[in-house]
């Protein structure tokens, strides 16, 4: 049992670098591309003045939805769509990962 949450803690930690890298090229491309997509401003986006844009959880969310919906084919980077590919993987990869082990650690106890 022991092994295989460290199995999965591994995983984890290889999967995380790689979502991150791949986020921030795809938000790279869509702000040189449609800026417009990515420039969103909610009621506290005061809190992150100090941070790089795709920090800010508004502009993310915006990153993310635009990766998971048909307008990665209105984008002319040629890069674009794997990139998008790869952060609709990685989430979705991460996310399974984290609630499996979230679910092993609650029914287990190791």
């Amino acid at each position: 049992m022991s092994l295989l949450l460290v199995a999965l803690g591994w995983t984890y930690v290889l999967v995380v670098p790689v979502y991150l890298y791949a986020f921030s090229r795809f938000y790279r491309i869509v702000k040189a591309e449609k800026p417009e997509w990515v420039r969103r401003r909610g009621s506290l986006s005061f809190l992150y003045e100090g941070l790089p844009r795709q920090g800010d959880p508004n502009v993310a969310v915006a990153v993310i939805r635009t990766a998971f919906s048909s307008r990665v084919s209105q984008l002319q980077a040629p890069e674009a769509a794997f990139y998008a590919r790869l952060v609709r993987t990685l989430l979705l990869v991460g996310l399974v990962l984290f609630v499996f082990t979230l679910y092993l650690v609650l029914r287990f106890k190791p």
